[in-house]
């Protein structure tokens, strides 16, 4: 009993109660860390994969996990400086310590050190399972992941150890001055000196781990003074905000030199460095709030919320690359709406495209061709990756004829990335200007990591409020998040996706490329805005044979219509691939130019897989391609499958039952278009007298655990597992089905 006893009132044990006790915030925040090391959290974006794979400069390698266990490094640091400066008052022995804060920290690592030890569990487990990987390569990464989080500990503690002092050389006491201020306690205040210590001994401490590991019992400190033991803690304090101050203007720093791919550290030491910037934040409101940190977090919220409101100073948005801000804004109302898809506008913008359709028609060299329309669905670097390899495989084995036979290409996020790209290949190929499309360095490019400049941008530069500017068609804008997705992706497509919406007008118009779509969420009212080179109010509404605009609701914006004034045109390609791909949080919302201002995400709200955009285009044209053509295909390109898991609630808990109504709406968003588009599309069929056929492949794992993530970052393990999908029997099967309707 006596070793239970001593232990439960060793030091590092008290340290532990006191954080379950006291600092749950901190607590949230490890568990976090605990369950994303584990792969327990966030499976369906892939962050587990951010923490056992994390790539830097293209590949996974030794100086990656160096950053990565630095970034551990500054946040274990972080958690120990604000809770030493928080509670290292309650432990009063510490200040006379020869190190007081190397001491805290010794003893404050039963956290860390279970973290540390669970990561690397699950690091080299995921290595040594990965087809890529060695045994070797699971130990040079454990070793760069040990050498960065010791070098950056071992930093803090050198500059601790240099600044920080104790009771003795603080007041340059000897012992026999120790005995003089002892006699002093004695023979005055020592109720005081009693009822201070009763009070601050919430947590008693009988033993302490020493810094060569051995175990030492606690001594008295009554002979102390209150005040010498509060000016060292005031002193180590001082300290701690220094380097807490400087490790933050670093990490703000960073935000600047992100132009520079040295700088570009892997997406989860960004992470982790923003968790180190809430501890800190966290800590402050503790420090001066005590146990009105909760009102305070939440009057501080709603106050700056409401200078910002009311000055409107350091408001912020992010903005579409190429659009004119500075010009009259457009009107967004009902009635500016309803002019937008006036019969006029909408007769001028079908003979425009029938004028499209005329010369792709001519460009088949069939009397009547199968009109393709190409549909990509949303998830992420994956649904780029398995929409180029797609492409590649289905247009070669087809001779070409894939390309040739497409009108149109539209879809969501992810999908539309690797559409794009694939688009800009296929023009290059016409043009004269390479002569293999189907070569596999395409896919590396299109698979290369997004996510690490995106996260390092949040973390380092958005989190207070983009400072330095850039131009893109003679308009400066702000470099955010947004921008620096759009600069990785150029930088991985070898620049291709930099051009403006003009560049494609004419090579659409002579139906040398197909016609492009993208159709992001208007989060105002959620209508779908409907961006590419050509006019398109044919798509606002419907505009049957029964058309009468009263009694049709607009659902949907022509880009090209709204923003003509805006300098629509010269709109980037890879800011309307942004603008369809905005997921929330990811990447920021894009504000466009209009009175009230709009914003967009994410084309997958609305239309995931791109079937509402293919109907409603093949319904605008259904005469057209009743006279011209042997009928359509829809050839859709799916990073989900359409027949999903079914949920069971035979022993739903409590806490399901009260999450499920929201979290089940949102996981079954995409069913529900699916549900609703299918039979859309088979009443365009039947308008067609049976013309329109769905031809459908989709990505399937070869492990349902190691499914492809909804991320911006691709393991390599993720990348090979989606190129073995074309050999998938579902994928071949779609594929001869496809062949046999172009023959």
């Amino acid at each position: 009993m006596g070793f239970i006893k001593n232990f439960y009132y060793s030091f590092p044990i008290q340290l532990l109660l006191m954080h379950f006790k006291k600092h749950h915030v901190l607590l949230v925040i490890w568990i976090l860390l605990f369950f994303s090391a584990s792969g327990q959290f966030g499976q369906l974006y892939g962050i587990r994969y951010l923490f056992w794979n994390p790539e830097y400069l293209g590949s996974v390698n030794f100086v990656g996990f160096a950053i990565v266990g630095a970034a551990f490094g500054g946040f274990i640091m972080t958690w120990n400086i604000t809770t030493y400066i928080l509670e290292s008052s309650r432990f009063h022995f510490l200040a006379t310590f020869e190190r007081p804060f190397a001491i805290y920290c010794l003893n404050n690592s039963l956290l860390p050190l279970g973290f540390v030890l669970l990561y690397l569990f699950y690091m080299v487990d995921f290595q040594n399972n990965s087809d890529q990987m060695m045994a070797k390569d699971a130990l040079l990464f454990i070793g760069g992941f040990i050498a960065g989080l010791l070098l950056l500990i071992f930093t803090s503690a050198i500059y601790f150890q240099t600044t920080n002092k104790n009771v003795f050389n603080l007041f340059s006491l000897n012992l026999k001055e120790i005995k003089k201020v002892s006699r002093k306690v004695s023979l005055r205040e020592d109720n005081r000196w009693q009822d201070i210590l009763n009070r601050e001994e919430e947590f008693r401490v009988d033993f302490y781990l020493t810094m060569s590991l051995g175990v030492r019992h606690i001594r008295s400190v009554k002979h102390y003074e209150e005040k010498m033991l509060r000016d060292v803690f005031r002193q180590n304090h001082l300290n701690a905000f220094i380097i807490e101050s400087v490790t933050i203007v670093f990490v703000f720093g960073l935000g600047f030199l992100l132009d520079y791919e040295f700088f570009r550290i892997p997406a989860v030491a960004s992470g982790v460095l923003l968790l180190a910037i809430l501890v800190s934040l966290a800590g402050v409101l503790d420090f001066w709030f005590k146990t009105w940190k909760g009102f305070a977090f939440f009057a501080i919220i709603i106050l700056v919320n409401f200078v910002l409101l009311k000055f409107e100073i350091i408001t912020y948005s992010n903005k579409a690359y190429g659009l004119n801000y500075n010009t009259e804004p457009a009107e967004y109302s009902y009635s500016s709406l309803d002019a937008l898809s006036s019969p006029e506008n909408v007769y001028e913008d079908r003979k425009n495209t029938i004028e499209i359709l005329n010369n792709w028609k001519k460009k088949t060299g069939l009397a009547k061709p199968k009109m393709v329309i190409l549909n990509f669905s949303g998830g992420g670097l994956g649904a780029a990756t398995f929409s180029v390899a797609i492409m590649q495989h289905a247009d070669s084995i087809l001779g070409g004829k894939l390309m040739l036979n497409t009108a149109m290409m539209t879809g969501a996020s992810g999908g539309m990335i690797g559409a794009a790209y694939w688009r800009e290949l296929y023009l290059l190929q016409v043009l004269g200007q390479i002569d293999n499309i189907y070569d596999s360095t395409y896919i590396r490019h299109i698979s290369r990591d997004l996510l690490n400049i995106t996260m390092a941008t949040l973390v380092s530069n958005d989190m207070v409020y983009p400072l330095q500017t850039f131009k893109a068609g003679g308009q400066t804008y702000r470099k955010d998040r947004g921008y620096a997705f759009e600069k990785q992706l150029n930088e991985n497509t070898e620049g291709l996706l930099s051009k403006p919406l003009a560049y494609y007008k004419d090579f659409e118009k002579r139906g040398d490329i197909p016609m492009m779509i993208f159709s992001p969420t208007i989060i105002n009212d959620h209508r779908s805005l409907y961006i590419g080179s050509q006019p398109m109010s044919y798509l606002m509404r419907p505009t049957g044979k029964d058309y009468r605009p009263r009694n049709t609701d607009v659902d949907g914006v022509d880009f090209q219509r709204m923003f003509g004034e805006q300098g629509a045109d010269s709109l980037l390609i890879s800011s309307a691939i942004r603008m369809n791909a905005t997921y929330p949080y990811i990447l920021p919302f894009v504000a466009l130019p209009t009175k009230p201002v709009v914003k967009v995400m994410d084309a997958g709200m609305r239309d995931n897989y791109g079937l509402l955009t293919s109907a409603k285009f093949i319904y605008a044209f259904k005469d057209w391609i009743q006279k011209n053509t042997s009928g359509v295909v829809v050839f859709q390109v799916r990073q989900y499958k359409r027949e999903r898991e079914i949920v069971s609630y035979e022993r739903e808990t409590f806490l399901s039952s009260l999450l499920s109504p929201i979290s089940n709406v949102y996981a079954n968003l995409t069913a529900v278009q699916d549900y609703q588009q299918t039979y859309l599309l088979n009443a365009v069929s039947e308008a067609l007298n049976g013309k329109v056929e769905l031809i459908t492949v989709e990505y399937n794992p070869q492990k349902k655990e190691e499914e492809a993530s909804l991320s911006f970052h691709l393991t390599n393990k993720e990348k090979a597992d989606i190129i073995r999908t074309i050999n998938d029997p579902q994928v071949q099967a779609g594929l001869r089905q496809l062949e046999e309707m172009l023959k």
